[in-house]
């Protein structure tokens, strides 16, 4: 045998065998992967259906898509499209406590002859004369 066929076949041979054991370690590191997403699979289905995230009717399709890498990430991207219009609606709600209110908005706590004292709404913001204002003003004594 030609010396010169055997030594590009033994390096043809070696550069298959290191081919060959990249894609099967490839293929190990990705079975892994699976592996370990599916046994949190139960867990994440289990969450979604106690908070509420899945209806118990759509228990089934939720759990095909976690079962899907791909479907996977479209919850993910959901649920953070949810989770940041909550943040902005809670934001926006922070953002309107402590702002002055119309007379439309308070209803009864606007209205001539407010009674603090019989108020089902204790504590309520208002600009009318409350009993706590009347007994600051008797110990401070008459305007004057």
């Amino acid at each position: 045998m030609n010396p010169a066929i055997a030594t590009k076949a033994l390096n043809y041979v070696a550069v298959s065998s290191q081919l060959v054991k990249r894609a099967l370690d490839e293929v190990q590191v990705h079975r892994a992967a699976q592996q370990k997403a599916a046994a949190m699979r139960g867990n994440v289905l289990a969450l979604m259906l106690k908070t509420g995230s899945v209806a118990e009717h759509q228990k089934d399709a939720a759990e095909a898509m976690l079962g899907s890498h791909a479907e996977t990430m479209g919850l993910l991207k959901t649920a953070i499209e949810k989770l940041a219009t909550l943040k902005g609606q809670l934001q926006k709600q922070a953002a309107d406590l402590g702002q002055g209110v119309d007379e439309h908005d308070v209803g009864g706590a606007q209205q001539a002859g407010y009674d603090s004292l019989e108020d089902g709404y204790v504590g309520r913001k208002t600009s009318q004369k409350k009993a706590s204002d009347e007994a600051i003003l008797k110990v401070l004594g008459p305007p004057g």
